[in-house]
């Protein structure tokens, strides 16, 4: 028997505990949808009791089986979050075919993610065809039923016109009040769009509707206005709720949470990777902080180097490079997000340190519960370069961890300099 569908909530790395049958069927054959496992968000180990799950670096609302729902939610803030999406540059490229409902939150949410939440909906909307419906028109001139008698009686008659009137025309088309709105969301969107390759289909997207509704007339909405997707017909009804609301978002600054809640605003499914989230972040903070001081900071992964002189076989892909000028290189990073540092961790940043000849090293990883941030000396390399951990809490105050971290790392990038000068 196929168990009744329900959403389970997780942490980003933690466990949860499932019966064999909730994931395996008689035969021994997963349950687990193709494009869940593909994603490598999941690892799912036997154990005596069943199997244990452990959420892996995603976080979002992610199909498990027919019958389960995992929403994966971040051990810090919600607005932390948004803070990093906004530092690091997030495209929020990574969105599934899934429509969820997001627990409201005071905080606003991130424009692109909710620029891209509009787009979902209204690819769908191009796709099924814009509504048309029967609408009012007012027309002032020769005689059309029906005749508004007062204002006729205002304009026209008072003023010794027997002829002409004032008449409402009801006309069947695609100027109607729910589209005037749309089309106004669809202007302010197509303004908000980054350029960029990754933007692309949305681009497409906005000027196709907007060629669409070219004879519609845009209308800012009133605060009722936002109701009128459940006056269009059935199969379009959630489409144009769904880009009403995402107007409304962002009109209002409404926000939302990870956190699941039944009565909450519907959204599309994203998809983060606290790896690749946490590496932008904590790139993009020295990009901006560090070229006041003359430093550069740089993607090793875009501008590598090399393990060996002789060679160009094994690169080396630092996540961050601090450089001076274009060949002084006077420190590297390395970013982790995870609860501890292992051994292969550091035998990276001293591989990359030592074939760049860089006199400084760093591991970057956020605090641990219980934890405060600071800045840790490994030691020092036999060439006189120095290795460093340095832990940022991304669970209090953000900005002002950001804030300590640049002036901690600041403080030791001249330290180094000197002494290998």
């Amino acid at each position: 028997m196929t168990a009744a569908p329900r959403v389970i909530e997780i942490q980003e790395r933690g466990f949860q505990h499932f019966p064999r049958s909730d994931l395996f069927d008689s035969l021994g054959r997963s349950l687990v949808f193709a494009d869940t496992r593909s994603l490598n968000a999941i690892e799912i180990k036997d154990i005596s009791e069943g199997a244990r799950l452990m959420a892996l670096g995603l976080i979002g609302y992610l199909p498990l089986t027919s019958a389960i729902t995992l929403n994966i939610t971040p051990k810090f803030p919600i607005q932390n979050l948004w803070t990093m999406l906004e530092v690091g540059g997030e495209s929020y490229a990574n969105i599934l075919p899934v429509v969820r409902r997001y627990q409201t939150s005071a905080n606003p949410a991130p424009i692109q993610m909710l620029a891209r939440s509009f787009c979902f909906y209204l690819r769908a909307t191009l796709s099924a065809g814009f509504e048309r419906s029967y609408y009012a028109r007012e027309q002032a001139g020769y005689y059309k039923p029906r005749i508004e008698f007062g204002p006729t009686i205002n304009q026209y008659m008072s003023r010794g016109n027997p002829v002409e009137t004032v008449s409402s025309v009801f006309e069947f088309g695609l100027n109607s009040p729910v589209n005037r709105v749309v089309k106004a969301a669809c202007l302010r969107i197509a303004r908000l769009i980054p350029p960029g390759k990754d933007w692309e289909d949305e681009r497409r997207c906005i000027l196709l509707a907007l060629d669409t509704l070219r004879r519609v007339e845009e209308r800012e909405p009133s605060a009722v206005d936002f109701e009128l997707g459940q006056s269009v017909s059935l199969r379009l009804r959630e489409m144009y709720s769904g880009m009403l609301r995402v107007y409304q978002l962002l009109l209002t600054g409404g926000g939302i949470a990870f956190t699941f809640e039944p009565a909450g605003k519907e959204l599309p499914s994203f998809l983060f990777n606290l790896d690749d989230i946490f590496e932008r972040f904590i790139r993009q903070t020295f990009v901006r902080a560090m070229r006041e001081h003359g430093v550069t900071v740089l993607d090793g992964n875009k501008h590598q180097g090399r393990l060996f002189e002789d060679n160009k076989t094994y690169p080396t892909k630092s996540d961050l490079v601090f450089r001076r000028s274009k060949k002084e290189i006077i420190g590297l990073g390395e970013v982790k997000y995870k609860p501890r540092i292992k051994e292969a961790d550091r035998y990276q940043i001293i591989s990359h340190v030592t074939a760049a000849s860089a006199p400084l090293g760093v591991l970057f990883s956020p605090v641990n519960e219980g934890e405060s941030q600071r800045l840790e000396r490994l030691g020092k390399l036999p060439t006189g370069a120095q290795i460093y951990h340095y832990r940022i809490d991304i669970r209090g105050d953000i900005v002002a961890a950001q804030n300590r971290m640049v002036r901690d790392v600041h403080s030791i990038l001249p330290t180094v300099v000197s002494a290998i000068a």
